[in-house]
């Protein structure tokens, strides 16, 4: 018979994110019955449909990003998500991050499923919003449980470990957020292009980039969403050298990451959980042989140090991150030495055909 899998993954947008997208795809080809369920906090994609065998549900509900209103619609969501666990019966149950995991432990109890719990980002230092200590503590606690009770627990960089503080997996893996390897259109501009895609938020050090790109004449192109846009857009859209592209899909961010000269991975390390930050923008940009500008004291910065696929900048330093892009734009032959290497590493084990190895060897130890 074959193996019935829930996935629950919360935050929009509901289209699934191409790392989540990789995972259930790679379940699918290895047999399972996957089935994906989403909350659609903007209301913008269908409710049900089926993707190369993966059935996908979405709870249409409207949540306001980033805000406090947002905590008032999780009591829905999580019932909505409890009783699709219980009306599909799944062996397996897995919980991406926080937020989806006690609907998923309470439904996997019920129905006698294994639970799985991947976290993309610890709550308690990924919340920026001014909690109270008790409360960022409280959850840090809940969080912790929960890793100890769920029976595989699904990181994307084993240095997560160092936020568990006692608590203790039954099993772990590490999952790195790699991309698959894929051929992509790569002419790129006259203009020297940075390209950043990613969330629009105060602690990725977009309003540095957009002054250190007016200083040199590079130009910035910016995708995605996020909870600070309201404070951000207007500087990026009024900016003379960058240009607002809004959220564009997976294929396109691919064209525009090899279409650029250089990709910035700029996360603010006085937020804990960014120092422990995988981005997939570092990998695709060493997929497709582009050098990095990333900042100081995050974990992608020993790797684009080690790997020598880029250059490392302390974060809010506008006078080095100028410096930095010029020396980029002044040196095509160094350039193309970053990428090379970039995708060297890459080849050599930076990518998802070994993280697939690892992900559906997890499952199989979970014997259902």
């Amino acid at each position: 018979m074959t193996a019935r899998v829930v996935v629950l993954r919360s935050k929009s947008p509901a289209g699934i994110e191409p790392r989540l997208a990789r995972e259930v795809a790679a379940l699918a080809r290895a047999g399972y019955d996957v089935h994906v369920f989403l909350w659609d906090r903007e209301r913008a994609f269908l409710a049900e449909e089926e993707r190369d065998g993966i059935r996908i549900r979405r709870y249409p509900l409207r949540a306001p990003e980033g805000k406090p209103g947002l905590v008032l619609r999780f009591p829905r969501w999580g019932c909505s998500a409890l009783r699709a666990i219980l009306r599909l019966r799944p062996a397996v149950v897995h919980a991406v991050d926080f937020d989806t995991v006690l609907p998923a432990y309470l439904g996997a109890r019920i129905v006698g499923a294994r639970m799985v719990y991947e976290i993309f980002d610890f709550y308690a230092d990924m919340v920026t919003a001014a909690l109270p200590p008790v409360l960022r503590r409280a959850l840090a606690r809940w969080e912790r449980r929960m890793i100890s009770r769920a029976d595989l627990v699904i990181v994307p960089d084993r240095r997560r470990v160092t936020q568990f503080s006692g608590a203790v997996p039954s099993r772990l893996v590490e999952v790195m957020n790699v991309p698959e390897d894929r051929p992509v259109r790569t002419a790129q501009s006259h203009d020297f292009t940075v390209f950043y895609a990613g969330m629009i938020a105060n602690d990725r050090g977009l309003l540095d980039l957009v002054a250190a790109c007016e200083s040199t004449g590079a130009k910035l192109l910016v995708a995605g969403h996020g909870p600070d846009e309201a404070e951000l857009l207007p500087r990026i859209e009024s900016s003379p050298t960058a240009m607002y592209l809004g959220t564009i899909p997976y294929e396109d961010v691919l064209e525009k990451t090899a279409s650029a000269h250089v990709v910035p991975a700029l996360y603010d390390p006085a937020v804990p959980n960014n120092r422990l930050a995988a981005p997939n923008k570092v990998y695709e940009a060493m997929m497709l042989a582009r050098p990095l500008i990333v900042s100081e004291g995050i974990a992608a910065a020993d790797v684009v140090r080690d790997v020598g696929c880029g250059l490392v900048v302390p974060y809010g330093d506008r006078k080095a991150l100028q410096e930095a892009l010029e020396r980029l734009q002044l040196s095509p032959p160094e350039c193309e030495a970053m990428g090379a290497r970039g995708r060297a590493a890459f080849e050599a084990g930076y990518n998802w055909k070994a993280m697939e190895k690892r992900l559906l060897e997890a499952y199989a130890a979970l014997g259902v």
